[in-house]
């Protein structure tokens, strides 16, 4: 395999052209014709882009073709892929150009309206035209690597102030698709899927990963809005032999196969999750509805660490109740892992430590903030080379296995993206309203992790608001808290400082039994609420996003009605009706053109 992951998978343009490459909207690309597109975007990069150094170039997409075209194409041009995920908020995305000034902004035509005018500093493309333009002109492939050459950057929630620009090289994602992926056994007859939106680090794996191989990558439609029964059956309708789920997202099936609703494809022969905690209730869920030879994969990494450093095969000769957890694994080839103390000393066998992983993907650092890089990129006390500090505490049984025990910060996983509660505190301080603010992890009815913010105000006013589409406008919607709780007083230890440990400990709100689910339409849709959000009760106007609604809730949702009403709706629908009065009006109206079909 050639140096440079992009060059591989050129080089199979060459040996195998019309094999299939990407689908995407119905259609597939095969490796010649994804090839010309990535030529033609990097002709234009090549030719507005001045040459030299290393040239950040952001990329906002959807889910869709073009946003491999753009990946490969911003690396053929020789230049740093920087990813943004669609629908960032403006503040974000404007602190981000300030530090990264990125040399070009390329994007679709759907994400296009968004960036005109936000940024004048630099060139903005719309892929689609650059096609239009160029068609297959010939751009010089990159040379052979002299040293180190940055591939990506890839952003994080940081522990403190603004995101942070993890900085990847190209001989990481080098590492990371010869060496560390090397247990999944993916071949060139393989079919993966992208399941992830793009802007993380995952969506890179995803791309790179069955693409470096040979094998066909199929892109996530929309069916997956509609439920899992209509994901499941995407999967098989595309023979889609290798997944990289969420595990929030897995969590969601095991839910569904519990509820003997749904089925694994036949074709499903490796699943991947990753992202958060498996709680060993959906492993067990696992083990009992889907065959022995579907493989369950779980995978443990960080930004910092090129995606992937451990795995582990889930063996059903093992009793679950052998482990408090899904184990994280074993460190992949090429990864080395030490279990260390506060002194960087080694810990025994069975005692928790500091992770701290090293190897050839360990990432050069945080773009333009040495201090932060010096922090948590550090020597390695026991050897050559350096060791990227987790912040995850570990402890490695007998037999090598590693096991997830907590943090050494507040740093938490929210539907998979890493987020650090100090960050939100610091976008909640900003706002004029907020005296104090700390923001908590809570694990809600539905068994995924929200977040929760309790304020302490400046006024008497018990409406939050303004707080609320203050925090919408600034962060990724992942990162704003579901619910705002106000205290007279947030609690404080002797020293001063905010007790996050009482407000952890306070009881959740999110305990309430599911009530028993009511026949009518609008009692069975609003009984479908309350079961996913995990209240008691809700009104008929209250909207979807106001309480606490998210792309998984969202989902399950429509899973739900569709499966009680006989239509297909999906998560589109209920991000436009938003409440159970305008969602049972929808229901009425299917159902009445259903009918006038006959």
């Amino acid at each position: 395999m050639l140096e440079r992951v992009d060059l591989t998978i050129a080089a199979h343009a060459v040996a195998q052209p019309d094999s299939k490459a990407v689908f995407s909207g119905g259609r597939w690309l095969t490796y010649g014709e994804l090839d010309d597109l990535v030529t033609g975007v990097a002709a234009t990069l090549t030719s507005c882009v001045e040459a030299g150094g290393e040239r950040p170039v952001v990329v906002i997409t959807g889910r869709s073709e073009w946003a491999v075209v753009a990946m490969l194409g911003v690396w053929r041009a020789d230049c740093v892929y920087v990813p943004l995920a669609a629908g960032t908020p403006r503040e974000r995305l404007l602190e981000i150009f300030e530090r990264v000034q990125p040399a070009a902004l390329l994007t679709d035509r759907d994400n296009a309206e968004q960036l005109k005018g936000l940024w004048n500093e630099s060139p903005l493309l719309e892929i689609e035209q650059t096609i239009v333009a160029c068609g297959s002109s010939a751009v010089t492939p990159p040379s052979a690597p002299q040293g180190p050459q940055l591939a990506c950057l890839v952003h994080t929630s940081g522990s403190s102030g603004p995101s942070k620009g993890v900085m990847m090289d190209h001989h990481a994602l080098h590492n990371l698709v010869t060496h560390v992926v090397e247990p999944y056994s993916l071949g060139a007859q393989d079919r993966a899927l992208h399941f992830g939106a793009f802007g993380w680090d995952s969506s890179i794996e995803e791309v790179i990963l069955p693409l470096s191989k040979g094998a066909s990558l199929v892109m996530r439609t929309d069916e997956a809005d509609y439920g899992v029964p209509h994901f499941l059956e995407q999967l098989e309708k595309q023979s889609v032999s290798h997944l990289y789920l969420p595990t929030s997202y897995w969590h969601e099936i095991c839910l569904e196969l519990s509820r003997g609703t749904v089925r694994i494809p036949s074709c499903v022969r490796s699943v991947l999750i990753g992202g958060e905690a498996a709680s060993l209730a959906d492993v067990t869920t696992w083990r009992t509805h889907v065959p022995g030879n579907v493989d369950l994969w779980n995978c443990y990494g960080l930004t910092e660490t090129c995606v992937t450093s451990t795995v582990y095969l889930d063996d059903r000769d093992l009793p679950v109740e052998r482990f408090q957890g899904l184990p994280l694994g074993s460190p992949c080839p090429s990864v080395t892992v030490a279990v260390l103390d506060d002194e960087m000393r080694s810990v025994p066998t069975g005692e928790a430590g500091e992770l701290c992983i090293g190897g050839p993907g360990v990432a050069r650092g945080y773009w333009g903030d040495p201090v932060a890089t010096a922090k948590s990129f550090v020597p390695d006390p026991h050897g050559p080379g350096r060791l990227y500090r987790s912040g995850d505490l570990v402890r490695q049984d007998e037999s090598g296995l590693l096991h997830f025990v907590g943090r050494v910060d507040r740093q938490v996983k929210i539907r998979g993206f890493r987020v650090n509660p100090v960050e939100v505190e610091g976008m909640l301080a900003l706002h004029p309203r907020v005296r104090k603010a700390c923001v908590l992890a809570r694990t809600e009815s539905s068994g995924l992790t929200g977040l929760v913010a309790c304020l302490e105000l400046v006024d008497d006013r018990d409406d939050t608001e303004d707080i609320a589409a203050f925090l919408k406008d600034r962060l990724p919607e992942f990162m704003v808290p579901r619910t705002l709780d106000i205290l007279s007083a947030l609690p404080l230890l002797p020293n001063g400082k905010i007790d996050v440990n009482s407000l952890t400990s306070s009881p959740s709100a999110t305990d309430s039994p599911a009530p028993h689910r009511p026949t009518g339409t609008a009692d069975g849709v609003q009984a479908i609420w309350c079961e996913v959000f995990g209240i008691e009760s809700c009104d008929p106007h209250d909207d979807f996003i106001a309480l606490g609604g998210n792309s998984l809730s969202g989902m399950r949702i429509a899973a739900r009605i569709n499966e009680s009403f006989g239509v297909e709706i999906r998560l589109r629908d209920i991000l436009d009706a938003r409440t159970i009065s305008a969602i049972t009006d929808l229901i009425s109206k299917l159902h009445e053109d259903d009918l006038q079909g006959e």
